[in-house]
């Protein structure tokens, strides 16, 4: 049957989504048979070798998935390379375990359940339905023949099948599930006492002593990051100044885009729909009928209102663009007031009868607001058409005349501009805002080798070629620059010491009797809030306050006998954290089904995380595993 599938599979590529492809791969690899004799062994699990092509696709998979999952804010240095690889390397070698684990004990996946698994992936679906021609346009857009793709899902089935078993050996405890229920319907009836930290401010003094202490203490707190200054040249679409378009090239643009310059034709019509359903014999019988009753002299509207599942709507002044392909091919090609026969479209049956019929307006091509549109696009296309000429160009001299920018310049004419100070780490305008631009200019190549930059394309098209004029490393701002910096959170720290002392005190109140309100009263620069009982994810309260009033014990104190715990807020305020008393909120852990069924289904889940992490730790240890370091890279 899989030959099947490979032997029907042929036609026009439909639109393809080659991720589906590397879900497959991204988790298993590339299967050993598809790599030459050559290919170095990386590490070997019993009689199963991974080899560095094997670790090298995976690699690249990983990486990928990174970069697009954080898109503009993945920053290479926060993945070393070689970390990288060394995760999917014990990943890989996990699999294969697993993978002998399932063999030796019997795990098998037939022909049916493969195919079965293939069949029912949506991404192969075409109209509904598994189609061996999108099969192979999808395995062969990725670049996967198909016996390959088949071999690493049914390894991935296999795996599938022993973490199956696992899951469905573990439970969770029926006291586990009340406890977990009760904690996430847990209420607690909280007052807050905030102490605003920047009253206190004026009560502190700071000497230079200080500053200099701190400025001394804290090297890496002022650390200036890398810099550079560039010279650069920049290629930029919108600064080319192409020739003035004459008519006759205005004219054949006007031709090749007369329908954009008007609107379109447009047609009203009365439509009644059927639906196909699972009985689409039954669904062309209905229609037919319909069609029948309309030619007798029934509206539409009336013969839908009497058909069942028939479904009427009027069509307002549509273009041909803006209905279903049948649909629009249908009414398109009827005179006014004219009745369509039966219209099969992807899902469902359609009669049309043509109510209005509104011809396209073209505007002639001396209009001015033509002439105005004609021009731009002319303008734009010379531009785009310059700018790939200069483009390649740019690529060859970047190439021939690494040592400097002076050639370049004078080939195309493009000015040698400068930068100001670009940090390593970002931030600001101009061209050190672009990501490319950094990492260019802080590559070996650039800095190091004092060598042009590839050339950079920036978006919008726009390409730069860059090399570093000045460099200075990290080094530590002078306490001149970082003074006022330092005096500023010196107080601030100071302060906040002071607003906590004064949380304390009044925790210290609060024990011996005072209610909050009554302390509010007495102490200036406070706030109190009460809001009362409040549930884990309660987004009113402070995040700080919210665990700490979770965090105090209450198990032991009965209703009024309030705990007290003093915490800064995210803000950098000290407060005062009182509570009193602790509910459940839907009445008990005998209630909230499903709730309960949920928690009790997360938990099991959980559990059977744990056990398949243990399972594949313990086949780990017992494997045979030999890594050849000298071969990953």
């Amino acid at each position: 049957m899989l030959q099947k599938i490979r032997d029907g599979a042929s036609g026009p590529l439909a639109y393809i989504v080659v991720a589906v492809i590397a879900v497959v791969f991204g988790v298993w690899g590339i299967g050993s048979y598809f790599t030459p004799s050559a290919d170095p062994v990386v590490a070997s699990v019993g009689s199963t070798n991974i080899t560095h092509s094997q670790l090298q696709q995976a690699f690249n998979q990983r990486y990928q998935r990174l970069r697009q999952m954080m898109g503009d804010r993945f920053d290479s240095s926060m993945f070393p390379p070689d970390q990288i690889r060394q995760n999917v390397l014990d990943s890989l070698i996990d699999q294969a375990v697993m993978t002998q684990y399932a063999q030796d004990n019997g795990y098998r996946v037939t022909d049916a359940n493969l195919l079965a698994e293939i069949r029912s992936n949506p991404q192969f679906h075409q109209g509904g339905q598994f189609s061996p021609q999108r099969y192979k346009a999808l395995l062969t857009q990725a670049g996967v023949p198909p016996a390959q793709y088949e071999a690493r899902l049914r390894q991935s089935m296999v795996g599938d099948q022993v973490r199956q078993v696992v899951a469905g050996s573990a439970f969770a405890a029926p006291p586990a599930v009340d406890a977990a229920y009760r904690q996430a319907n847990e209420q607690r009836k909280v007052e807050v006492l905030t102490f605003d930290a920047s009253t206190y401010a004026d009560q502190v003094s700071v000497d230079d002593k200080a500053i200099q202490s701190y400025y001394d203490s804290h090297p890496k707190q002022f650390m200036r990051a890398p810099r550079v200054k560039l010279a650069y040249v920049s290629l930029d679409a919108d600064q080319l100044s192409p020739a003035t378009p004459d008519q006759s090239s205005l004219k054949q643009l006007y031709r090749a885009h007369k329908n954009e310059f008007g609107t379109p034709a447009k047609r009203s019509a009365d439509e009644i729909r059927i639906p196909i359903g699972k009985d689409d014999a039954k669904a062309r019988d209905t229609i037919q009928n319909v069609v029948a009753a309309a030619k007798k002299g029934q509206s539409l509207q009336q013969i839908a209102s009497s058909t069942d599942g028939a479904k009427f709507q009027h069509i307002d002044a549509q273009p041909q663009s803006a209905l279903p392909d049948a649909v629009g091919s249908a009414l398109f090609g009827l005179k006014q007031d004219a009745l369509s026969g039966p219209v099969r479209g992807e899902n469902a049956w359609y009669v049309l009868k043509a109510t209005s019929i509104t011809p396209a307006k073209t505007p002639a091509f001396d209009d001015p607001v033509v002439q105005a549109r004609l021009k731009a696009m002319a303008t734009r296309k010379a531009r785009a058409k310059a700018f790939r000429k200069q483009s390649d160009t740019l690529d060859d001299l970047a190439y021939q005349a690494p040592n400097g920018l002076k050639t370049i310049s004078n080939k195309l004419g493009l000015k040698i501009q400068h930068t100001g100070w670009i940090n390593q780490k970002g931030g600001g305008s101009g061209l050190g805002q672009y990501a490319a631009v950094r990492k260019a200019a802080f590559s070996d190549a650039v800095l190091k080798d004092q060598l042009n930059s590839k050339v950079l394309d920036l978006g919008n098209q726009r390409h730069v070629v860059l090399r570093v004029t000045d460099h200075q490393r990290a080094q530590r701002k002078p306490l001149a620059e970082v003074r006022d910096q330092i005096r500023s959170r010196l107080v601030a720290q100071a302060a906040e010491q002071r607003a906590k002392k004064a949380a304390q005190q009044a925790m210290t109140q609060a024990r011996q009797g005072q209610s909050l309100a009554q302390i509010a009263k007495s102490t200036k620069a406070t706030r109190l809030s009460q809001p009362g009982f409040v549930g884990r994810d309660d987004n009113k309260l402070d995040s700080n306050v919210l665990n700490a009033a979770f965090d105090l014990p209450l198990g032991q104190h009965k209703t009024g006998d309030s705990q007290y715990r003093v915490v800064t807020t995210s803000g950098g305020q000290a407060a005062l954290v009182a509570v009193s008393a602790s509910r459940v909120q839907s009445g008990g852990s005998k209630q909230g089904g499903p709730q309960r069924k949920q928690i009790a289904q997360q938990q099991s889940g959980y559990n059977a995380s744990l056990e398949y992490s243990a399972l594949d730790q313990y086949l780990r240890q017992q494997a045979d595993v030999t890594i050849q370091k000298s071969a990953m890279n």
